[in-house]
């Protein structure tokens, strides 16, 4: 199954949302996010939306620690780190739900917030988590794209045991997770 923004389910929370904004165009950069966003793993498709030099930043910029969890984490140059990103999605998870809940634009610019709950193929561990997305582009063609999403509670999908011992309080207490 891949990644679909556009679902039977979806038309409802568009519906509910009426913020959403619609693309001002066939080839603005929202209208091309959601085409892309309709069949992220089909690289043809993808092909015909991106700009020679394409960027995909995935979760983050740079984290080798991540990047051991989940191989496609980080900045990659081309069209095919984002289509590849998608086909890894749906070989780590089940995509259980997919929606988008708000939509803005500008002129070269777009931006998809929304929620997606996955289940892990290893452990069966379902999450739910909001995620955002950023595009630039013009002329029908996207020079970026950035994902975003609650890390931290999707690679718990994968934690088969262990506790975390996390120090973030500047009054020195420790929180187990």
């Amino acid at each position: 199954m891949s990644v679909v923004a556009r679902t039977p389910g979806n038309a409802a929370a568009l519906a509910r949302h009426p913020s959403t904004a619609k693309p001002t165009s066939n080839e603005s950069p929202l209208a091309v996010l959601q085409t892309i966003l309709s069949n992220p793993t089909d690289i043809d498709l993808v092909r015909q939306y991106t700009a020679d030099g394409f960027t995909y930043v995935s979760l983050n910029y740079e984290n080798p620690e991540l990047r051991q969890v989940l191989p496609w984490a980080g900045t990659k140059e081309g069209t095919e780190a984002l289509v590849q990103t998608f086909i890894n999605v749906n070989r780590y998870w089940r995509v259980d739900d997919f929606q988008i809940q708000d939509s803005f634009e500008n002129e070269n610019g777009a931006a998809i917030f929304g929620t997606f709950t996955y289940t892990s193929n290893t452990l069966g561990k379902t999450v739910t988590s909001p995620f955002a997305v950023l595009a630039r582009g013009e002329n029908g063609k996207l020079s970026y794209v950035q994902f975003m999403e609650d890390t931290f509670a999707t690679v718990r999908t994968f934690r088969e045991s262990g506790v975390y011992h996390i120090k973030a309080n500047p009054d020195g207490s420790q929180t187990d997770v």
